[in-house]
């Protein structure tokens, strides 16, 4: 299972997204949650954070451009260097 973090701004955004997560994650952790005093739920302070464990891919975060050009450009550097490796070979 892959772990991640999200972050969220306010509790009405929080309680929605884990409402519609439902079962398909694992809280690992939340940070600044809102209090419940009785019958009512109490903003917390600042931005609330969960760290969740999940095997839904579509649970998981947005990789950025940047990340997925730093990838393309270790395979390419990867396979450049075998090609010259075995060019120095023959």
């Amino acid at each position: 299972m892959a772990v991640f973090t999200k972050q969220f701004a306010n509790t009405d955004e929080y309680e929605k997204w884990l409402e519609e997560a439902g079962e398909r994650i694992s809280v690992l952790s939340v940070t600044n949650p809102p209090a419940m005093y009785g019958w009512s739920t109490q903003p917390g302070t600042g931005l609330i954070a969960i760290t969740y464990e999940t095997d839904d891919e579509s649970l998981a975060p947005a990789r950025s451009t940047a990340a997925k050009i730093a990838a393309v450009v270790l395979i390419a550097a990867f396979f450049f260097a075998v090609f010259l490796y075995l060019a120095s070979k023959m």
